[in-house]
């Protein structure tokens, strides 16, 4: 497979570097709420196996965190970049603020 050392667009190559950093903090918070939850879970387990199953909050709570951050990461609904535009269009709105 050849590789392209064609130098990238230099805003294009920060909105690659932004992207992958979102994918790879989406999957460590994966992990970390794994990890979190079975300790939970064993805490729970080996002091009310048979009790109130309160784990299952914290499994929600962070279940609502890695969702997002999967969204945000993996499909359209993720923040998309500021334009330059957009930028100069809130600088004028400022400016005759100001």
């Amino acid at each position: 497979m050849a590789t392209n050392n064609s130098p990238l667009d230099p805003a294009l190559f920060e909105q690659a570097k932004k992207s992958l950093k979102k994918k790879r903090d989406a999957k460590e918070f994966l992990i970390v709420t794994i990890a979190v939850n079975a300790i939970l879970v064993g805490i729970w387990w080996f002091t009310t196996p048979t009790g109130y199953f309160w784990p299952m909050w914290v499994m929600f709570g962070m279940g609502i965190g890695v969702m997002f951050g999967y969204l945000d990461a993996y499909t359209v609904l993720g923040a998309k970049p500021i334009s330059d535009d957009e930028i100069r269009t809130e600088a004028e709105k400022i400016q005759k603020r100001g």
